[in-house]
């Protein structure tokens, strides 16, 4: 049987299909259909107006939005703001300096604007803190902490200069040189073990070592330096750091050189008010030194607030 192709015929607004002899029906399909009108709807004397309104109510109900949307978000925050800094991932991942940081978890029953940077298998030049307020009435355990989970953070030089704060504690590390000089605690405990074993450590070329820039001036509840593998750094130097409301302890770290001292008298202070009796400055027997220097320290009742 020959059936005859169809073919799609358009007039004017109508459009039919040509009739198909073994169906015996046509399909039409009227376009010339209008809107209905809205009966009692109008736009009044000016819809120029009506419609310049309603694109301005639109744009603005869209700023709203974006703005707020934008509110919303918060920037993160960047070196030396307080957050939590990875640098052993930031030098993984070819930085030559340190970036972007993590906000720190809420601490629902003690919130803290902490700056805290850990450093673990890092290769940093060096970090500096100078000329800044630390501390927080209650609730910290440490104003400053530098230590290490697993292996040690290698330092040449460690240097603690004016440095006020309630009490100091450095355990479980070795010098090859320790210096503790012109400072004033409330009561002192420094007994170190000396051996031949500590090494003088040079840092060596800063090729390829992370740039942390020194942090001068600012506030902090606390700054802690962290460690979870072994790590080295050319020097930790704080300056003029005045710290309350909790002290600074110090441990595994192995440094070529550890310094404490004061450039004048009662710069370098430390002491939380209970007496001579009761050591604020304490350097414990488990810090193996090659050599100590101990020039012009002085025990006195001391309370730093």
């Amino acid at each position: 049987m020959n059936f005859k192709k169809p073919k799609l015929i358009i007039k004017e607004r109508n459009i039919y299909f040509p009739r198909i002899p073994w169906v015996g029906v046509t399909l039409p399909l009227d376009l010339s259909f209008r809107l209905p009108s809205l009966e009692g709807l109008s736009l009044g004397q000016n819809p120029r107006a009506i419609v310049l309104m309603a694109l301005v109510v639109s744009a603005a109900v869209l700023s709203g939005a974006v703005y707020f949307a934008i509110q919303g978000i918060s920037p993160a925050p960047v070196w030396p703001d307080a957050a939590v800094y990875d640098a052993g991932r930031a030098q993984r991942l070819g930085q030559e300096q340190i970036g972007v940081g993590e906000k720190q978890p809420v601490e629902a029953s003690s919130p803290t604007m902490t700056l805290q940077l850990n450093i673990g298998s890092a290769r940093i030049s060096e970090l500096v803190f100078e000329d800044m307020s630390i501390g927080k009435a209650s609730g910290l355990t440490d104003s400053i902490n530098i230590s290490s989970t697993a292996g040690n953070i290698i330092c040449e030089t460690l240097l603690l200069e004016d440095v006020e704060a309630t009490d100091f504690t450095l355990a479980t590390s070795t010098a090859y040189a320790m210096t503790i000089a012109t400072t004033t605690a409330d009561g002192l405990s420094i007994s170190p073990t000396l051996a031949s074993t500590p090494v003088k450590y040079a840092f060596g070329s800063t090729r390829g070592a992370l740039s942390v820039p020194a942090v001068k001036g600012g506030t902090f509840d606390r700054i802690l330096i962290s460690s979870s593998a072994t790590s080295t750094v050319g020097q930790i130097t704080f300056k003029r750091v005045k710290a309350y409301g909790a002290g600074i302890t110090i441990g595994n770290m192995k440094c070529g050189e550890i310094i404490i001292r004061g450039t004048d008298a009662d710069e370098s202070v430390y002491g939380d008010g209970s007496g001579i009796d009761s050591a604020s400055f304490t350097v414990n027997s488990t810090v193996t030194v090659q050599s100590s220097t101990l020039i012009g320290n002085v025990e006195r009742p001391v309370s730093v607030k």
